[in-house]
């Protein structure tokens, strides 16, 4: 039994087995609640809000791990290899 009241964030697979999503309306639904929640909820400046998707950009679709605590960014292939590092935005 799950208790709703302990789950903290729910995530999606998008390997389509329960849903099929339409790209790039999905990603673009949640970059901008992504962009929101940290203006919002985390405090980050009001000028992120500025940001806007790109879909042009799939480096930030498939396999990518954030660090939060150390501002690691890892994008990894479907074998679980890195293969692109970034510290911050360097």
């Amino acid at each position: 039994e799950i208790k709703m009241q302990d789950i903290r964030a729910i995530g999606f697979d998008m390997d389509y087995t329960l849903a099929q999503y339409k790209e790039p309306q999905f990603d673009k639904l949640a970059f901008d609640g992504a962009v929101r929640k940290l203006v919002t909820d985390k405090g980050y400046p009001e000028p992120v809000l500025n940001f806007t998707y790109n879909n042009a950009n799939q480096f930030w679709i498939r396999g990518l791990i954030m660090d939060t605590q150390r501002g690691n960014f890892l994008k990894i292939d479907r074998h679980k290899y890195v293969r692109v590092a970034y510290h911050g935005f360097q």
